[in-house]
């Protein structure tokens, strides 16, 4: 769980970064330099949409498997 939990703050993170650098490119006017970090961007957001719903799949079973802990 450690391992997902770590994916998706790096990927949350990397999304965040891109985004800055995208409105810094689409500002000076670099249109297809921006459209190409928006959609990495994207890609990152969705990353992390897909790791917490793994997350939530490997907890729910955890809580199945486990119950007392």
């Amino acid at each position: 769980m450690q391992a997902l939990v770590e994916g998706i703050r790096i990927d949350s993170l990397m999304a965040d970064q891109l985004s800055q650098i995208f409105e810094r490119a689409r500002l000076c006017g670099e249109a297809e330099m921006a459209d190409g970090l928006l959609d990495v961007t994207r890609q990152h957001r969705v990353a992390v949409l897909e790791g917490q719903g793994r997350l939530a799949a490997v907890e729910a079973r955890y809580a199945v498997l486990f119950p007392d802990i």
